[in-house]
């Protein structure tokens, strides 16, 4: 497979593990409706940054039958900005995956047309993106997250933008497995207190051997955070420490802790309370 460009995405579709349709029978209206609603949501990206006198052109680059696998490019035009459609197809489509909907509310265009791909997606059938160094499953969760962006209403106007930079800070939450895969060394951290994911890049010189306690762990990371100023939300976090988050290991006996006390046991006031 030849390898996938920096202004090229791949689109592969594939039947579920549950499905008992072969692997070669992708019915033709379904890779339709997926193609169109993909090309689609490329152009809605491309008119959210371009004039439209200067929007970019998209050109199928890959296709593969077998594989059922489909590629688009986008050649920006010389008068054009350098900002590319398919970048910020990727930056909205990670964020809302990591339930950062706030992205996606400031672009109202691409918010309707991820509505289309999601309209299009079939539970028979396994849709994944591939960019030049990541992936992203177009999967039930990924529907799921597009239709809480179009439940909420505390959309945020685009002149009122975050902080955009570089600082150094510490997150806790919960590391998925490391991906050492690549030329840098990826995971996820899911946030306490909710299922927002924040991408985390690991230094090399830390080592596997010293990485791996951590995969799958509560832990606490300090690191530099890289702000684009389009999210409260950092885009990533180079790791500089990282430590496990300790977990109780007794539970703590809470029975009759909230039975109603007798009139008697208030007469000798709250210190008799605490002692008992």
């Amino acid at each position: 497979m030849s390898p996938i460009g920096r202004s090229e995405i791949r689109v592969v579709i594939q039947p579920s593990q549950a499905s008992a349709a072969p692997a070669e029978a992708i019915p033709a209206v379904f890779f339709k409706r997926v193609f169109d609603a993909v090309l689609a949501a490329l152009i809605a990206a491309d008119r959210e940054i371009h004039a439209k006198a200067a929007s970019s052109e998209f050109l199928v680059s890959h296709l593969s039958a077998g594989a059922c696998e489909f590629g688009i490019v986008e050649k920006i035009r010389a008068t054009a900005p350098s900002a590319s459609a398919i970048a910020l197809f990727r930056r909205c489509a990670g964020r809302v995956y990591r339930s950062d909907y706030q992205i996606l509310l400031q672009y109202q265009r691409l918010m309707r047309a991820f509505q289309r791909i999601v309209a299009a997606l079939d539970p028979g059938y396994v849709v994944l993106v591939r960019f030049h160094d990541t992936e992203l499953p177009l999967d039930e969760f990924f529907r799921r997250q597009v239709d809480r962006v179009g439940l909420r209403n505390d959309v945020r106007p685009l002149t009122d933008m975050w902080f955009s930079g570089s600082v150094i800070t510490s997150f806790d939450g919960r590391l998925e497995a490391i991906d050492y895969r690549g030329a840098l060394w990826k995971g996820r951290l899911t946030l306490a207190g909710g299922e927002t994911q924040i991408d985390c890049v690991f230094d090399k010189a830390m080592g596997e051997d010293a990485l791996n306690p951590f995969g799958n762990k509560d832990v606490s990371i300090t690191g530099r955070a890289i702000f684009t100023g389009d999210s409260q939300l950092p885009e990533r976090v180079e790791i500089m420490t990282i430590e496990q988050q300790p977990r109780a290991t007794v539970a703590i006996d809470l029975r009759g802790a909230l039975a109603p006390a007798a009139v008697g046991d208030w007469e000798d006031g709250l210190d008799h309370l605490h002692q008992r």
